[in-house]
C-alpha cells in the first residue's frame, strides 16, 4: 500500500507539480516505528538508571524502574506510529500535524505523573522522581518527533 502525498505551498494550496511529493508505506512505517521503539525505550532506560541513581530516587517507587520505563516507553512509540500513518493518510504533508499532536500528547502526559505526585499512589513517590518521570516522556517524545519526521515517508 502506498500513498502519495504531496506538500503543500505556504497559503496551504497543494504544489503544482514542483513541490517534493513522498509515499507512506506500511512497511516503511513498520520498521520505523520498530525502530523507533528499540531507540527510545534504549535511551529511556538508560536515563532512568542515570537518574535514579544520580537523583536518588527510592528503590521503592516503581514508576521508574527498567520493566515499567520500557513497557510504556514501547505503548508510546507504538501509539506514535499509528497516530502518524492515520495522519498520514488523511493529511497532504502529515510531519506539522503530526509535531502538533506529539507536543499535546507531551503535556497531556505529564498530567498521570502529577497526579501520582499529588495522591502518593506508589510508595515513596518523590518530587525528583516524578520530574525524572517527567523529563523520560520529553526524551521519549524528541526521540518519536525526530525519528517520524525524518523517516516516516519515503521521498518518491
Amino acid at each position: 500500500m502506498a500513498v502519495r502525498i504531496r506538500e503543500l505551498e505556504p497559503g496551504g494550496r497543494f504544489a503544482e507539480g514542483g513541490g517534493p511529493s513522498y509515499r507512506l508505506s506500511r512497511r516503511r512505517l513498520v520498521v520505523v516505528g520498530s525502530a523507533l521503539a528499540v531507540v527510545a525505550t534504549a535511551v529511556d532506560v538508560v536515563l532512568a538508571m542515570a537518574m535514579r541513581s544520580a537523583l536518588r530516587v527510592p528503590a521503592g517507587f516503581s514508576p521508574l524502574t527498567a520493566p515499567s520505563v520500557a513497557s510504556m516507553t514501547i505503548a508510546g512509540m507504538i501509539a506514535a506510529t499509528v497516530v502518524f500513518g492515520w495522519i498520514a493518510r488523511v493529511r497532504p504533508d502529515p510531519r506539522p500535524t503530526f509535531v502538533r499532536i506529539a507536543v499535546a500528547a507531551l503535556v497531556l502526559s505529564w498530567l498521570p505523573d502529577l497526579v501520582i505526585w499529588v495522591t502518593g499512589v506508589f510508595p515513596a513517590t518523590t518530587g525528583t522522581g516524578i520530574l525524572s518521570l517527567m523529563s523520560l516522556h520529553v526524551v521519549a517524545a524528541a526521540c518519536a518527533v525526530g525519528i517520524v519526521y525524518r523517516f516516516g515517508l519515503a521521498p518518491e
